[in-house]
């Protein structure tokens, strides 16, 4: 099972780590790996480059693209997606300022309903992975055409 971080990143902050993610995921592994005591630094440098999700546009968005699909279910603001035939086990939870997405893939189906967001970048701290949802989907697209 991996764990996904999904961030929304604000424009100017996306903008300068675009080409170069590196750097803004070392910035958010530090910030996820901080001790309680110096947690408030880390909160200061969170809502800097944060952007605040819009979870009850988001929320209703997934339950009407998923509400008629049989591997779906939604208990409040957390969303199952459960493929049998795909091995596919996917939890993802909305909270104002990230979502965490659990999954039994490394692509889950979640990701192609938030792609038609603006900056989300997604950290797998545990597996030190990182990347930008628009670069991803844009190689799930290609495939599909191929």
């Amino acid at each position: 099972m991996r764990t996904f971080h999904i961030f929304k990143i604000k424009k100017d902050y996306a903008t300068l780590t675009k080409n170069n993610p590196y750097h803004l995921f070392k910035m958010l592994n530090f910030i996820h790996n901080l001790d309680h005591e110096n947690i408030d630094i880390g909160a200061n440098l969170f809502y800097k480059i944060m952007e605040k999700i819009d979870t009850t546009k988001l929320d209703e968005k997934l339950y009407q693209e998923y509400k008629n699909n049989m591997n779906y279910t939604k208990f409040k603001q957390r969303h199952n997606y459960n493929n049998y035939y795909l091995k596919e086990e996917t939890k993802l939870i909305l909270h104002n300022y990230f979502i965490v997405l659990t999954s039994s893939l490394n692509k889950p189906t979640f990701f192609k309903s938030l792609t038609p967001a603006d900056n989300l970048f997604i950290c797998d701290f545990e597996n030190a992975d990182y990347f930008w949802l628009q670069s991803i989907t844009n190689e799930l697209v290609k495939n599909i055409n191929i």
